[in-house]
């Protein structure tokens, strides 16, 4: 029996049992022990999944965002589609997410609307203002291409910055580059 103590009265409480295979577990030791297995913070294992962004499909991708120098606003994937015309142009991308900005590699994860060929550009939102801010010279802040594509004076061409994602998860790794 446990007793809980609240500010003006002790109660008794008594965690719900059930039976299982003629024997009585309290539910609240099943809890704890499916606590402590799926975290592993007890024994060191390794952490659940890293949750996705996006609708849930048969294609994730992995990006391993390289590179990324500070705390400071959001890392920011946007994420293209083999069209040309669309590529780079305003709400020209399929989707944009973003995670908080972590110093050294950050991973992020996306489910992929489905196989195919798709670019990605990166960035670090560090002012978090939504936007990839552009000075005289080109970027202010760290950006990055798939197929780490590393632009002189102009943008990347699509077919340069292109990779496949088949079904099943496909890994990344996309260096960020800053001014």
């Amino acid at each position: 029996m446990v007793y809980v103590r609240t500010a003006t009265t002790a109660r008794e409480y008594r965690a719900p049992r059930i039976e299982v295979g003629g024997r009585v577990r309290s539910r609240l030791r099943g809890v704890i022990a499916a606590a402590l297995a799926l975290t592993g913070a007890a024994w060191g294992a390794p952490a659940l999944a890293q949750a996705c962004h996006g609708a849930p499909s048969g294609v994730r991708l992995f990006i391993d965002v390289q590179g990324v120098r500070s705390n400071a606003g959001f890392v920011v994937a946007n994420l293209y589609g083999p069209d040309k015309h669309k590529w780079l142009a305003d709400n020209g991308w399929l989707g944009v997410w973003r995670d908080p900005s972590k110093p050294g590699t950050e991973t992020l994860c996306l489910y992929l609307p489905a196989p195919g060929s798709y670019a990605l550009v990166m960035f670090q939102d560090a002012n978090a203002d939504g936007d990839l801010n552009l000075g005289p010279f080109g970027p202010t802040e760290g950006y990055g291409f798939s197929n780490n594509v590393r632009p002189f004076l102009l943008p990347p061409s699509l077919k340069s910055a292109l990779f496949s994602a088949g079904p099943g998860d496909t890994r990344l790794q996309i260096r960020l580059h800053y001014p």
